[in-house]
């Protein structure tokens, strides 16, 4: 990629660019997730299994559309998806300093019981692993996938430090823990002066606002940057996979996965397609999946949301959401379409905030 087309933002499209959490890092609201580079077995081909050429292309819309984010991740592809996202950067002629680049450690690389998990062996070495396959000397964020319940947060924590002072890692962050989990972890690096918590991973959607009963309200206050994986849950809110002429084979047919209350579901899409319906996005008619994609940057708490895709068009359409807005009227009635429950404590703290609600300055 030349001088002239590197990443930036860019007004037509609509992109801005966040601080990710409590930090100097800017990124762009939408980042490109590689988990469809490269899978080739098992639950990656079902995935995606995009090869080189087919990955430069997807990167190269990304970066021509301001987006200067990319997410991988070592397990995905068994390391292949790495390879290819760093092979793409070099094929395109994009400077390192101008992309901000992400993996995660946690999934079995092995078959030896060390081969797994966050313990500082394994996260060292893979570190290692993934910087090669990369092709880079450092990683801008570098996050666990997944809690560990065999290895002590402490050393998962000292182990990302040591990352962080020897320069190979910039940023760190976290995917799919529990709040009282990533509260304990800033506790500790607090209490030990490590490296902060820049940001959590997330799943977040119309049908799956569970983050917002403790993560949400976590992560505003403690400054954390929210990502946000499978913001269509694995397809569901394309609305593909709702009304009478849907076919059983498809994606979710043999991989069900985010699971969908589809009751609740097929009423959150019903209000999405009417919403849809009313508008247009450069003279094109606005999709299903580009409101649910738009809800999401119209939340608070999410700082950037991660798009997977197999497809240039598909890509494209979903990259023009950002430039979607909705009213304060549509996102009530999505908002109405797509609550929560109410759950205890949740109901009591808010009925017993009401005491000093009033108070605030």
């Amino acid at each position: 990629m030349t001088q002239d087309k590197l990443p930036r933002f860019d007004a037509a499209q609509g992109l801005r660019y966040r601080k990710l959490g409590n930090s100097g890092l800017f990124v762009s609201e939408l980042c490109l997730g590689a988990m469809t580079f490269g899978g080739d077995e098992g639950i990656w081909s079902l995935i995606g299994n995009l090869q080189q050429e087919q990955a430069d292309e997807l990167v190269r819309i990304a970066l021509e559309a301001g987006i200067n984010f990319i997410d991988t991740a070592n397990i995905y592809g068994y390391g292949a998806s790495e390879r290819i996202v760093g092979q793409a950067l070099k094929n395109l002629g994009v400077r390192r300093e101008d992309i901000v680049l992400a993996t995660k450690v946690l999934g079995p690389m092995g078959e030896g019981p060390n081969d797994r998990g966050a313990s500082r062996g394994h996260i060292l070495a893979q570190c290692k692993a993934s910087l090669a396959r990369l092709q880079t000397d450092y990683i801008d964020l570098y996050q666990i996938h997944g809690f560990d319940p065999a290895t002590p947060i402490e050393e998962t924590l000292e182990a990302l430090n040591t990352l962080v002072q020897q320069g190979h890692v910039r940023y760190v962050g976290l995917s799919n823990w529990a709040a009282w989990q990533v509260m304990k972890a800033i506790g500790i690096t607090q209490a030990r002066h490590l490296c902060p918590i820049t940001s959590l991973q997330a799943y977040y959607t119309l049908v799956g606002r569970d983050l917002e009963r403790d993560v949400v309200p976590m992560l505003e206050s403690e400054k954390l940057g929210l990502m946000v994986w499978s913001p269509l849950a694995g397809g569901y809110l394309s609305g593909k996979y709702e009304g009478p002429n849907v076919s059983e084979e498809n994606r979710r047919a043999r991989f069900d996965f985010p699971p969908v209350n589809r009751e609740r579901g097929s009423q959150v899409i019903e209000v999405m397609r009417g919403i849809a319906a009313g508008k247009q996005v450069d003279g094109q008619p606005v999709s299903v999946a580009q409101i649910a994609l738009a809800w999401l940057l119209h939340q608070k708490a999410v700082t950037s949301i991660i798009l997977g895709a197999k497809r240039p068009e598909q890509l494209k359409d979903n990259i023009r959401a950002a430039q979607v807005r909705l009213s304060a009227d549509e996102l009530a009635a999505l908002d109405e379409a797509s609550r929560l429950p109410q759950e205890y404590p949740g109901w009591q703290l808010k009925r017993m905030a009401q005491y000093r609600d009033h108070m605030k300055a």
